[in-house]
């Protein structure tokens, strides 16, 4: 729906024939690989997906990889619209924030489970007790980093509150570093709308920063001089870690010369600080000139909705969480370690779900299509279980690639209405805390819950 959570769409497997339903997606043969009589057999055989937990140790091989590599850092995004901000009280008046759309999901089929509201209530992020809590949290379950979406429109940042007000006046933020990533898409508003033609819209509001070399630089060395230098700013080689959202728009707007020309004057900025240099980290869409350019590490954000487009067939409206997770960590990590130029970190997620941001389409089809329902990707059998087999299929992969640095990602720490959050809600409790913390070897993390 959004370009901020969403992967680039692929432009579709040619020549191929999806299975079945049962599938789901991770078993596809060519078409003219294969008789009629061959696929009549495969599909009366109900060729097993893999899928996590069950299938952990297999896909492994070497179990001794699943152990927690040394000097590991678990860094966790956060986005920051779950408090009154100066931005919404421009576009929809006085304190509107994004539990309005929390609140008001409803379910688009049977045993679809919307809402999910916050076990621990709808907190104000702009306030420093409620970070005090979630940092709690997150040092209780393994969480090293926060890594925040950073945003700069109207020549100025945009839905800083939370971090500002809260997270950086919480009496124990040196419990949990931060970082930031500069997310560099339009704004959009993200209300659902119905225009009088049928159609849904969700309209950008504000321009971002990359619109010019000039908002480049004013808003990226704003980040480097205004929060590198904090105590508990994450850095890795000791050099502040810069998360960029979307490289390749950013050259698509500037240019390339004119990127490679940023990424120079800002490390050189940072020196003139005291720092050693920037690590600067591909979040969401990889750029084959990363290397050029002068990034450090890349990442996928939120590799599920990836994983569908590429791995799950369109016949298959719900996707399966863990056929899915297995395919993040057998297929999309793999594929990523050995197409990019930089050091690849394995990104995962404990689901997704962003109903609450659209309108359900009118008529579901008898003929299954995702593209045409439900219109988005709604992950199926999220559980705490799956997440934890996909955390230590992360440690497979990285005690299996020295190359890469002892770092995995997670998204989200608290997006609700993408339904990619670790926080405690209405569905699981602390299940996916727990989750996180016991595959870290934090086996007796559900027993410190209220305490």
């Amino acid at each position: 729906m959004m370009d901020r959570r969403t992967f680039l769409k692929s432009a579709g497997v040619k020549g191929i024939t999806a299975m079945t339903a049962s599938v789901v997606g991770t078993e596809i043969l060519a078409a003219g690989d294969i008789s009629g009589d061959m696929l009549s057999e495969a599909l009366e055989r109900k060729v097993k997906a893999n899928r996590l937990p069950e299938d952990l140790n297999m896909l492994v091989d070497d179990i001794s990889l699943l152990s927690k590599p040394r000097n590991l850092t678990v860094a966790c995004y956060t986005f920051p619209n779950y408090h009154v901000s100066a931005l919404h009280n421009k576009i929809y008046g006085p304190n509107w924030t994004e539990y309005n759309l929390v609140r008001s999901a409803r379910p688009w089929f049977s045993g679809h489970a919307q809402p999910r509201g916050p076990l621990l209530g709808e907190l104000d992020e702009s306030k420093p007790e409620t970070w005090e809590k979630y940092n709690e949290l997150c040092k209780q379950s393994g969480i090293d980093v926060l890594i925040w979406d950073w945003y700069w429109y109207n020549n100025e940042p945009c839905l800083h509150e939370a971090l500002e007000n809260g997270f950086l006046r919480a009496s124990n933020k040196n419990d949990v570093k931060f970082a930031c990533m500069w997310t560099n898409h339009p704004w959009y508003v993200l209300y659902p709308t119905a225009m009088t033609n049928g159609h849904n819209v969700y309209p950008p509001s504000f321009r971002p920063a990359d619109s010019s070399l000039k908002e480049c630089w004013q808003s990226l060395s704003y980040i480097i001089s205004r929060y590198c230098h904090l105590e508990n700013y994450w850095r890795i080689d000791d050099k502040p870690v810069i998360c960029i959202w979307d490289p390749n728009r950013l050259e698509k707007m500037i240019g390339m010369s004119q990127t490679k020309q940023l990424f120079a004057e800002l490390v050189g900025f940072a020196k003139k600080l005291g720092h050693k240099g920037l690590h600067f980290h591909s979040s969401g869409f990889y750029s084959p000139n990363s290397k050029e350019v002068g990034y450090n590490t890349a990442g996928s954000y939120n590799p599920f909705t990836w994983v569908a487009d590429n791995y799950q067939p369109k016949n298959v409206e719900l996707p399966d969480y863990g056929i899915a997770a297995a395919d993040v960590a057998f297929k999309l990590w793999p594929k990523h370690h050995h197409d990019f130029d930089i050091p690849y970190l394995p990104s995962l997620s404990p689901g997704w779900d962003s109903t609450p941001r659209y309108i359900p389409p009118l008529v579901r089809p008898d003929k299954p299509n995702r593209d045409t329902w439900p219109g988005c990707v709604i992950l199926e059998g999220e559980n705490p279980a799956s997440f934890k087999a996909l955390v230590q299929a992360a440690f497979a992969y990285l005690n299996k690639h020295k190359d890469v640095p002892p770092i995995l990602t997670i998204a989200c720490f608290n997006e609700w209405t993408e339904g990619h959050y670790l926080l405690p809600d209405n569905r699981f409790g602390y299940g996916m805390l727990d989750a996180l913390a016991e595959a870290l070897g934090k086996g007796d993390n559900h027993l410190l819950h209220g305490k």
